[in-house]
């Protein structure tokens, strides 16, 4: 599998510079806003006596979309090419959400959806897939659950830890959480009127905070966004079960990050804590889950508040099993953690390539809008790609 690193210029070639006049931005460094940078290929605004489309691809796929970073993606517009009268303009994204879709519709643009932090995952992880498989055997923690940031979209953590130290359940397990991020403190989440957070979740949070005085740690007091693709198999089977804290958890959408694919790399179960919905997400590209284990009903709670109180509840039954219990589930459940480690590896990583072309495919179709080869006006290129070349892509992509 191609590096992260070089990702956005491994698409560029194989699939947007098939096209002349064709431009890629992306952000960089990774999870960041700090910089946008340009691949191009063939930059020519007239040809001839008249002039074509200029083919933009905009990469904005590695965070979830949010009202702050929309008003970020549009002033980097401001950085494209305009001396030319018919622009496409693609957005490369990694989300489904209504937020999303009427950002596309606003802006005139092309809906190129693709899994982009499963081809992170694939890279960062890709060493665990040669680890002996005694590597796996050994827990003795109920439950691991990481945490960093804290404030607003992400203050739900609070909640869920909090009701963590009030049932007197951390001791089964490890966990991590930061009394504040760059965003401030935990107090100032719970008095923000920002924070999604119901007040019966403040209260809790208040209450089971308001004494203590240092951050809970699992491996370092120092976190950083580095540390999701540096991960020490060890710690990752430490415990049982992942209780997995993911990026989006207020919000109508489906998106997954790396994070979820830390359990499956470790072959451990895992609840997800996220959005509605987003378990069925991650079981549609063909993972299983484990509803025979545990009560994954979570998964339909729209109301935010319960959705956390039903993964405590799921938590605090696994925290009263004895440790025979637990040994024999894992025995039990270890036809699916094998399904799952193999499948990220080979099926799943075919997939999402798969996805990736055939959708861009799919947005060369809207593009063309219906026009055939020989009749469409001199005036606009016609943009395809042979199944036969996009098939070598696919396979290419997939090694």
């Amino acid at each position: 599998m191609f590096s992260l690193d070089r990702f956005y210029y491994v698409i560029h070639d194989n699939l947007v510079s098939k096209f002349d006049q064709s431009q890629s931005q992306f952000f960089y460094p990774f999870g960041t806003y700090d910089g946008v940078d340009v691949i191009q290929t063939n930059i020519i605004i007239q040809d001839g006596n008249f002039k074509k489309e200029y083919f933009h691809c905009y990469f904005f796929d590695q965070e979830p979309y949010y009202d702050y970073n929309l008003d970020i993606l549009k002033k980097s517009f401001t950085t494209i090419i305009h001396d030319y009268p018919t622009r496409i303009d693609i957005l490369a994204n990694s989300e489904k959400s209504e937020m999303k879709s009427n950002f596309i519709k606003s802006e005139g643009l092309y809906d190129w959806y693709y899994f982009f932090h499963g081809f992170a995952a694939l890279d960062w992880y890709r060493d665990f897939q040669y680890l002996n498989s005694t590597s796996f055997n050994r827990f003795d923690k109920v439950f691991i659950c990481y945490n960093h940031l804290i404030s607003k979209y992400r203050s739900y953590r609070l909640h869920l830890v909090s009701n963590l130290i009030s049932q007197d359940l951390i001791k089964h397990g490890s966990v991590s959480l930061f009394l504040k991020d760059n965003k401030g403190t935990w107090k100032d989440t719970i008095e923000s009127k920002e924070s999604p957070l119901d007040n019966r979740a403040r209260v809790k949070i208040y209450n089971a905070l308001k004494n203590t005085t240092e951050p809970l740690i699992i491996d370092t007091d120092s976190p950083n966004g580095a540390m999701s693709a540096d991960v020490d198999i060890e710690q990752l089977t430490s415990a049982l079960w992942h209780v997995v804290t993911e990026t989006v958890y207020f919000l109508p959408k489906l998106h997954l990050t790396e994070k979820i694919f830390k359990p499956i790399i470790a072959k451990r179960p895992f609840i997800l804590v996220a959005a509605p919905g987003n378990l069925a997400y991650l079981k549609s590209y063909g993972f299983k889950t484990f509803d025979h284990w545990i009560d994954e009903s979570y998964d339909d709670e729209q109301d935010h508040y319960i959705r956390i109180e039903k993964i405590t509840a799921e938590i605090s039954k696994l925290c009263a099993l004895s440790s025979a219990e637990l040994k024999q589930m894992h025995t039990e459940m270890q036809e699916v953690l094998e399904f799952n480690f193999n499948h990220f590896y080979n099926e799943f990583k075919i997939t999402i390539v798969n996805e990736l072309v055939d959708n861009f495919a799919g947005v060369l179709g809207q593009i063309n809008n219906g026009r055939q080869p020989g009749n469409h006006s001199r005036y606009h290129q016609r943009f395809q790609l042979s199944k036969e070349y996009l098939d070598e892509v696919k396979k290419r992509l997939s090694k």
